[in-house]
């Protein structure tokens, strides 16, 4: 396939939008299908969390050996074992007979993502010069966003009109589609540095990250002092420290510490991890507040859920646009007040089960959050050199990933807080009525104090950003 320089950089964008696009959707769209899934596999609350953290634990854990690995192999490669791997996986999720096998898939599922995506974002930022980088990311980005946030109107349609089952298979296509027109296009990459692998950076990641967050998880579930909370957070953050006093002393490490050392990476870092702290749990239960609390059925439940995706498909080119002028300071300090804002007036929404306040606030949320992530997200690709840039995609990646784990834990022990017995209201006919009443505790209170806790690790942004973030954008080639 033979294409100019400018028309294959669209080329290679629009399929690198394809594939993240996929993991984001996973993460979103069987919101609205949990109470379905319960029903069929006959599985307890407790094995339904896990289908949703299992996936978001292995992206939070192992994004940085994906974007190791991409250096290593080059990115085009990586990228299509990813993409075609994550799509096997999907098909094994929709044909699961248990809640363990779903599991266990899942599993599968972010092990291929974090192969992939790390790849993806390196070869958007390797295809287009400096001073374009910003509106190719609000694409990249924005589009992404775009797709977690349909994934709740996709995923209550399918699962209302056809089955759960199908929230998975829809991403075998794609990965087809994206895999085939990576391997025609063949997108320009650095060669590979034949380097020894960190074998010892390996192993003190994929145990240390791994057990920090599932010893948040179960933190939240038996108590921050239980015996088992406190080995695995002692153990991780044990296996952590190691990590770091490794990869300090090797020279061709996992991630380079020193990268930390700039200020404005280290920023980029926190305002990913801090968005995704603050949306990823109030999106999944917003999904669940819709149908236990206001009585939506699946459909109408995902349908209520679309002022989060409108401004997202409006805005994201300016946040690109805005970085590649004004660096990522001021845009990201003014998505976090706007997203600080809809939090503060979807919690009051929640509270008084008034869904067009909910509406309201929705839209800021879905204005704000892109002026955020997307030049963090550019910036911290922009800083570091195209030989690192797999390195440096991981790096973000993990820390956006591992917000989303904690913020799911924090507020999901919020909202537990409030106990089990809330009662719920409407239809309820589609999706079958649960014996518990709701799937995890949902009551109008647990849910409004949740998101008054989003709302103040949103606030904090507000006070990193302008202390951390460059007022130019990163230059690098």
């Amino acid at each position: 396939m033979n294409l100019t320089p400018e028309r294959k950089r669209w080329w290679v964008l629009f399929v690198m939008t394809g594939s993240l696009s996929m993991i984001m959707i996973d993460t979103t769209i069987i919101a609205v299908a949990l109470p379905q899934i319960k029903a069929s596999l006959g599985i307890d609350k407790s094995m339904i969390d896990w289908i949703v953290i299992s996936y978001l634990l292995v992206l939070a854990s192992l994004m940085a050996l994906g974007g190791y690995l991409g250096d290593r192999i080059g990115k085009p490669r990586a990228f299509v074992i990813g993409t075609i791997g994550f799509g096997v996986a999907s098909i094994l999720c929709g044909l699961a007979w248990d809640g363990w096998s779903l599991i266990v898939f899942r599993v599968m599922q972010g092990i291929f993502a974090v192969i992939m995506q790390p790849s993806s974002s390196a070869l958007v930022i390797g295809a287009f010069a400096p001073g374009e980088r910003g509106k190719a990311m609000g694409i990249y980005a924005g589009i992404s966003l775009l797709f977690m946030t349909v994934g709740p109107i996709l995923g209550g349609l399918i699962t209302q009109y056809l089955s759960w089952r199908y929230c998975f298979f829809v991403n075998m296509p794609v990965a087809i589609i994206v895999a085939t027109a990576t391997i025609i296009i063949k997108p320009d990459d650095v060669v590979p540095e034949k380097k020894r692998f960190d074998w010892w950076g390996v192993l003190f990641l994929v145990t240390g990250l791994p057990a920090l967050t599932l010893g948040i998880k179960q933190g939240n579930d038996l108590g921050w002092y239980s015996a088992e909370s406190i080995a695995l957070l002692g153990g991780g953050l044990l296996m952590l420290f190691a990590f770091v006093v490794t990869e300090m002393r090797n020279e061709h490490p996992i991630v380079q510490i020193r990268l930390f050392k700039d200020r404005a990476f280290l920023g980029d870092a926190l305002m990913l991890m801090l968005t995704q702290a603050s949306v990823t749990g109030v999106m999944i239960y917003m999904g669940l507040y819709l149908q236990f609390i206001m009585g939506f059925s699946p459909a109408r439940a995902g349908v209520a859920l679309m002022p989060l995706m409108i401004p997202v498909l409006f805005v994201m080119y300016f946040a690109g646009r805005a970085y590649d002028r004004r660096g990522a300071r001021l845009p990201a300090t003014v998505g976090a007040i706007t997203v600080t804002i809809g939090l503060s007036i979807l919690a009051v929404g929640t509270g008084m089960e008034r869904y067009w306040i909910i509406m309201i606030g929705m839209i800021g949320i879905g204005v704000g959050v892109p002026f955020i992530q997307v030049p963090s997200n550019t910036d911290g690709m922009s800083r570091v050199e195209a030989q690192r840039r797999g390195m440096a995609s991981g790096v973000l990646q993990t820390f956006r990933q591992f917000g989303s784990v904690v913020g799911l834990a924090i507020i999901a022990a919020v909202i537990a807080a409030e106990g089990t017995e809330g009662e719920t209201t409407g239809d309820h006919e589609i999706i079958g009525r649960l014996p518990d009443a709701t799937l995890n505790g949902i009551t109008s209170i647990g849910t409004t104090n949740g998101i008054w806790t989003a709302t103040a690790i949103a606030a904090t942004i507000i006070i990193i950003a302008p202390l951390t973030l460059s007022k130019t954008p990163g230059r690098k080639t």
